[in-house]
């Protein structure tokens, strides 16, 4: 066959088969939008280029997708080295002070090495134990929390422990830690007492005084493993003037293995003491939420050049929030260097966001035709479609 002749059979065959594939990359788009009632979709290259888009440029409550600004404003303005430290002091009668600073790791393998460490300062026993949480003001509740006995309705505070959460396990009139690492304490058996039978997590913010006092308690079983027997009391206060600096601990998690695991398990109580931590660190102590939200849309206006968008907390818990996904693309932007802190499902890099009647998804995934692709879907309708939408612009925008 001559070529020229086998060029025009390619050229009519390509012509012919032309419409079908046209229709074909309508097809999927037709199926994404039909699976978005009240929502945005967009899609964008490594380079910038618009891959998808649905409504843009309207603003939607984010839900948990929020978290992946608050994550990076928190690696800017605190650093992803940064580790919360938690300050203890002692004064001449033996007495105990402990002023935390919004530590949201604050958990039982934490308490003991900090146990561990007042017995190798040479702490041999304590009278009384004064707890400090005067770093956060009064005003840092969150807008949006239920009030319920779920850990994602867990309060905030500058000095709380174990997520301000405890895991029972109650047979009849017996009660027992539902995790190896965490020792039973008094308060944990007052709270227990009307606690159902079987296995439950008891949400310790819903008792005010008990949840400002639980980290004193457990610190006390964890250095009577050590041998120091604390004798007195435990109470809320300032630390004395006369008290002397004894052990300043820092964390032994990073930023960023703090983020890796508030983006895992869309931790909103992490996220909002990160955002009311920068607020501090920005404007100073007490910790407030107006700080916090200051913080926030200071950040993201002036370094990540946000306009349509509004955040009232850290965590995405609240309906006040809104933001485009055109918005949420120039984060996703800047959040490229810490992608691999984010989950990874169904071959994507993601952050999922849910509320009654709102689902997000936001995240990268690998494209052999666009390099890198960054996407945005945010519904806020009772269908639930963002997971396959997700799956349709990864299939189609390879």
């Amino acid at each position: 066959m001559a070529p020229r002749f086998r060029t025009l059979i390619l050229l009519a065959i390509g012509l012919i088969l032309a419409p079908a594939a046209v229709r074909a990359q309508g097809d999927w788009q037709q199926r994404v939008l039909a699976k978005v009632q009240n929502g945005t979709v967009l899609a964008v290259d490594e380079k910038g280029r618009i891959l998808f888009s649905h409504q843009a440029d309207k603003a939607f409550v984010p839900a948990s997708t929020l978290k992946v600004p608050t994550a990076l404003a928190a690696l800017a303005i605190l650093g992803e080295n940064y580790r919360y430290k938690t300050d203890f002091f002692l004064d001449g009668s033996g007495n105990l002070y402990v002023k935390g600073y919004g530590d949201p790791f604050l958990i039982s393998e934490e308490l003991a090495l900090i146990a561990a460490q007042l017995k190798a300062k040479g702490l041999k026993s304590v009278n009384n134990m004064v707890l400090d949480g005067s770093y956060f003001g009064p005003d840092v509740q969150v807008p949006g929390l239920a009030g319920s006995l779920n850990p994602y309705d867990a309060y905030n505070g500058a000095l709380l422990a174990n997520f301000n959460t405890i895991n029972i396990v109650k047979s009849g009139g017996e009660v027992r830690s539902a995790e190896e690492q965490t020792p039973m304490t008094e308060i944990t058996r007052l709270l227990a007492a009307k606690a159902p039978n079987g296995k439950s997590r008891i949400n310790v913010a819903t008792h005010e005084r008990e949840a400002a006092l639980y980290p004193g308690y457990l610190l006390k079983e964890f250095l009577a493993q050590q041998g120091v027997a604390v004798t007195g009391s435990i109470a809320l206060g300032s630390v004395s003037p006369n008290a002397k600096p004894f052990l300043s601990y820092a964390s032994s998690k990073s930023m960023r293995q703090v983020l890796e695991a508030a983006l895992k398990y869309s931790q909103n109580l992490i996220m909002n003491q990160l955002a009311l931590t920068m607020g501090a660190a920005k404007f100073g102590a007490p910790a407030s939420l107006a700080k916090a939200k200051k913080a926030l849309a200071d950040f993201l206006s002036q370094e990540v050049g946000l306009r349509d968008f509004n955040v009232e907390e850290g965590s995405g818990i609240s309906r006040k929030n809104h933001i485009t996904a055109l918005e949420m693309d120039k984060v996703l932007v800047k959040f490229f260097p810490y992608y691999q802190l984010l989950p990874v499902k169904n071959g994507m890099w993601v952050k999922t966001g849910t509320l009654s009647g709102v689902s997000g998804l936001v995240g990268y995934f690998q494209s052999k035709s666009h390099g890198w692709v960054r996407f945005t879907i945010i519904l806020n309708q009772a269908s639930n479609q963002r997971d396959e939408i997700a799956q349709l612009l990864f299939e189609n925008l390879q």
